[in-house]
């Protein structure tokens, strides 16, 4: 490209249409380059003609195979693409210097990146006559280099957060790249780690180390290896690392990759497993609760200190008995399958009587499968006495009868819930909302009635109330059988037994949607525009100072777009002012339509508009929304058959540049907003552009 240029400094190419004896060369050269080379004739102001044009340039879409003689720039490439091509000619006439750019533009459906150089040529009365350009294609390169960077941000991002700790090696052992997560690990610094070798690494476990190296270098799969390391404070850290060649992309070895995952405590809590089991046959022996140990045939091959005294016998008169024996025959075969079931299934509960010393208790009986190395071994059977529970329990279900006649009858929903938060009852009316019994629900389902928030604020609600033993009331959507949600009140009442703990709670449900309904328009009124349904300035100017305080945070721009009708009272007068509320409608729908996701817009006020742009690369990024925004507001409008035209101008303040608080950037955009109406209304004017 720059020898190209070269020819046309000294000029060769000043006239194509003279004949020297350098036109046969200089053509064979030209056409022989890959860039694309146009010469152009300055015919008008935006008018610039094709003189010429390598073989490049006409092999280039669209140009291939079209009459591009005599042609003009949008000829080619339509008035929307040339429009900022034919801005910087123009750039190039009124400077009378040459103009390096990039840019990109859409042919046939491609995105094309290209370099362009335009060199002007002057004649003696120094006017621009013509215009060289040498464009080079650099999509390829923009489109590696774009993917380069965000390989490069992705190691980046995984480097720094990553919970791992990450450490990458050359061949010859020295410490490339360590993360955070390995800092922290270790204690050691990444410039501690560079200049000494792995001083982590205690001094007995050096040749282990270098042999985990080497064998990653070589391509030996490493993984989940376990041993030993040391802390800079000196402790030591049972460490799990994996071990991964890296390999570049002529398939040469450049070094090793580490993860390494901190298994200290996985360690500690293997030893106090160990620990504990010395401590379970305690609690076995010395444990208040029966506790038999069973073969799956019920053979007794273990009594606990309980379970003799439930019994009435001594263990060696247990031992080797079937817990058959202690059941009537009726339930002898229930018991039996129970005990079969086990092997199958992790826990089993059941409800039985055993005969003792010629009288009849019942019991609970919790079947436990005893497994040792995922293998299963026996069962434990744990006994629970609850016959004179039972005796009590009857008096309960005479009470709890007269409360049914009271809940079945009732339009509120009434349910008991038991402290482990299991439904317990329900009375008619859930039947009637959720179009089945509720207790034939599982607790999963019963939760996806509930939205997740109110899952969490139920189950706080019942915990607090659980530890306080105080009613509480809680707001919560239930979803009826139609699918629709419905608001409710419940107030939730927790019932202490004799013993003083909570044995379950009873909740009344009222439906209160009607009251959510009024709460919901009150909030809507006060935060949002009754005309246009846009946030009002009270909500916009909240958004904003949330954006400034984000923005603070973050160090990111953003840009106030400050927006005012031109002429909207003309359009009152003339057509009236419902007409006229018709029209703001309008436009706040095409306002909406001109941000982005995440972005904000809002009525300020009669005709004054605001949009908030956030995270923005520069102000020049603001401008060129601001400018579509003001080309789509400025179509025409169609109101009760009524054919509307009307533009707005607009002021954009720039954070932090602008200002920092709400005030200023009000300002600022309001100072650029009035410099915009009193230079010709209808226009884009940044607060930079007016210092």
């Amino acid at each position: 490209m720059e020898r190209v240029r070269d020819l046309f400094d000294i000029g060769m190419m000043s006239d194509l249409s003279d004949r020297n004896p350098y036109e046969q060369l200089l053509h064979m050269l030209m056409d022989g380059i890959s860039d694309y080379i146009f010469f152009m004739e300055v015919v008008d102001r935006r008018r610039f003609k094709y003189v010429y044009m390598n073989h490049a340039a006409q092999a280039h879409s669209p140009i291939e195979g079209a009459e591009w003689n005599g042609k003009y720039i949008e000829d080619l490439l339509g008035h929307e693409e040339s429009r900022d091509l034919i801005d910087s000619y123009e750039k190039v006439v009124a400077k009378k210097e040459a103009l390096t750019f990039e840019d990109e533009i859409t042919i046939n459906g491609t995105l094309f990146r290209g370099h362009t150089v335009l060199t002007p040529t002057i004649n003696e009365e120094g006017k621009v006559t013509h215009i060289v350009a040498i464009t080079r294609n650099i999509t390829e390169v923009v489109k590696k280099e774009r993917d380069l960077a965000r390989i490069n941000a992705i190691y980046r991002s995984l480097m720094k957060n990553t919970t791992d700790a990450i450490l990458i090696v050359d061949t010859d052992g020295n410490v490339l790249e360590a993360n955070q997560a390995l800092e922290e690990l270790y204690g050691f610094t990444k410039k501690e780690l560079q200049s000494s070798t792995f001083p982590f690494v205690p001094d007995e476990s050096r040749e282990e180390a270098e042999g985990l190296i080497g064998k990653g270098l070589k391509g030996f799969e490493i993984s989940g290896y376990e041993t030993v390391r040391v802390h800079k404070d000196g402790s030591f850290i049972d460490i799990s690392v994996t071990v991964s060649q890296i390999q570049n992309g002529e398939g040469e070895t450049i070094g090793i990759s580490a993860i390494v995952r901190d298994i200290t405590e996985e360690k500690r809590a293997t030893r106090r497993l160990e620990a504990s089991r010395s401590r379970y046959r305690s609690l076995f022996k010395h444990n208040p609760q029966s506790i038999l140990r069973l073969t799956f045939q019920g053979e007794i091959t273990k009594a606990n200190r309980a379970s003799v005294r439930l019994l009435g016998k001594e263990e060696d008169q247990l031992l080797h008995t079937s817990i058959l024996d202690w059941v009537s025959d009726r339930q002898a075969g229930e018991v039996k399958q129970q005990l079969l079931n086990t092997f199958f299934k992790k826990d089993i509960w059941f409800q039985t009587s055993f005969f003792v010393e010629g009288e009849e208790r019942l019991l609970y009986v919790f079947l436990v499968p005893i497994i040792d190395k995922d293998q299963k071994e026996g069962i434990y059977a744990i006994l629970e006495d609850v016959t004179e529970k039972e005796k009590a329990h009857e008096a309960l279900r005479q009470s709890e009868e007269k409360f049914r006649l009271i809940a079945d009858h009732s339009n509120d929903m009434i349910s008991v819930f038991a402290p482990s938060g299991s439904m317990m009852y329900a009375s008619p009316s859930h039947k009637k909302f959720f179009g089945r019994d509720p207790m034939a629900m599982s607790p999963r389902e019963l939760r996806r009635q509930l939205d997740k928030e109110d899952v969490i604020q139920l189950n706080a609600a019942f915990n607090n109330s659980y530890a306080s033993q105080n009613s509480f009331t809680v707001s919560v959507k239930l979803t009826s059988q139609n699918g629709e949600p419905v608001w409710f009140e419940c107030r939730g009442t927790p019932v202490v037994s004799e013993q003083g703990i909570v044995s379950h709670f009873v909740i009344v449900a009222r439906d209160i949607s009607n009251q959510k309904t009024y709460e919901e328009k009150l909030e809507r009124f006060a935060f949002y525009d009754y005309l246009t349904d846009l946030p009002n300035r009270r909500l916009f100017e909240d958004r904003l100072v949330h954006a400034i305080a984000q923005s603070d945070r973050t160090k990111q721009t953003f840009a106030l777009l400050y927006l005012d009708g031109d002429g909207f009272k003309s359009i009152n007068d003339q057509y009236g002012h419902e007409i006229g509320d018709d029209f703001l409608c309008l436009v706040g729908k095409r306002m909406k339509e001109c941000i982005r996701v995440g972005d904000s817009v809002g009525r300020i006020g009669g005709d004054e508009f605001a949009i908030l742009l956030e995270n923005i690369e520069d102000s020049e990024q603001a401008r060129e929304v601001a400018g579509r925004a003001l080309e789509k507001l400025r179509k025409p409008y169609y109101v009760n058959g009524q054919e509307i035209a009307s533009s707005f101008s607009v002021g954009v303040a720039c954070f932090p540049a602008d200002g920092r608080s709400l005030d200023d950037l009000f300002r600022s955009a309001d100072q650029a907003l009035y410099q915009g109406k009193k230079h010709g209304k209808d226009q884009v004017l940044l607060f930079e552009d007016i210092q």
